[in-house]
């Protein structure tokens, strides 16, 4: 008791977050906080128009005819391999909150005046994604076999928010892919100890290996959509998420599958980094990291699995 009464407040305020998993932060208050502070507004108002207009805008305008992109179906044999689960429905809608809940912690333990350039930082990467995910989608859209199935509120949310025509690049997998590793610096430039880094690193990541898994159990997304996202934000991110990285994110994919043959995990996942790898190459040599998914897409044949 004696050596927490010499403790300030800020820090032991600090002491009591660091104690605290990332996943009893509440996503929430980072939308009122970072859209009530002059501090961070213009960024979030900014990346909330990307997502409109390159999320929401892109599919309803082709849904009403306003727009005539072609549309694609990228399923593939592999695809059938994972049984459709709805169970996984809580976990696939947790992927905003998994970008959300750092924010939430950062704001709460440290202050909105110190952590505003890391909150916009984020989101500035984020709003990278939408548009440069937009650009692809406005050359080419792409869907797949998704199961008519809207039992409950997240299926009837989901079937409501989402057409289902951005399918190559997953949004959900490029936004978890880098949240699995954006938040490493962060956390060592904001000064939590190194097994509190360790601790949280791992809590993000292995939440993101779920979510990615669920994205496939959901029928929300093909295999494909998991090799193309995970190259564009390789792509457009090299410093941050690189080619280790999404090798090592595709491995540890469905390693606790039971629904799952091991040879079938095992396939499926050679399969994505195969086309990962593919991508990759090709782009090397690319203006755009577009290229090699738009030569792709342009000749894919869903029944053959090309």
């Amino acid at each position: 008791m004696a050596d927490e009464k010499k403790l300030t407040g800020a820090e032991l305020r600090d002491k009591k977050f660091a104690e605290r998993p990332l996943s009893s932060f509440s996503g929430k208050y980072v939308y009122f906080r970072v859209l009530t502070s002059p501090r961070t507004i213009p960024v979030a108002i900014k990346f909330l128009c990307t997502v409109i207009k390159n999320y929401l805008g892109t599919q309803f305008f082709q849904k009403w005819g306003i727009y005539k992109i072609p549309v694609v179906k990228v399923d593939h044999p592999l695809d059938k391999k994972i049984p459709f689960t709805p169970s996984k429905a809580e976990v696939y809608m947790d992927f905003v909150n998994l970008f959300l809940r750092p924010i939430s912690m950062y704001i709460r333990r440290f202050g909105l005046k110190k952590t505003a350039p890391y909150v916009n930082a984020w989101f500035r990467a984020t709003n990278k994604i939408y548009r440069e995910a937009g650009r692809m989608y406005k050359h080419t859209l792409s869907t797949t076999d998704r199961p008519n199935y809207k039992t409950g509120f997240y299926f009837k949310l989901i079937h409501t928010m989402d057409p289902h025509l951005l399918c190559v690049p997953s949004l959900h997998i490029a936004l978890i892919g880098l949240s699995a590793v954006y938040f490493k610096n962060q956390f060592k430039q904001l000064g939590l100890s190194d097994a509190e880094c360790f601790q949280k690193n791992t809590e993000i990541y292995n939440r993101a290996i779920e979510i990615a898994e669920s994205v496939l159990y959901m029928k929300q997304h093909s295999v494909n959509c998991v090799a193309s996202a995970l190259y564009m934000i390789t792509k457009c991110f090299p410093d941050i998420f690189t080619p280790n990285d999404a090798t090592n994110f595709i491995n540890d994919m469905f390693l606790t599958a039971e629904t799952i043959s091991q040879e079938d995990c095992m396939a499926i996942k050679e399969y994505i980094s195969f086309l990962y790898e593919r991508f990759l190459l090709e782009g090397y040599a690319a203006d755009d990291w577009r290229e090699p998914v738009i030569r792709w897409i342009s000749t894919y044949n869903s029944s053959e699995g090309k």
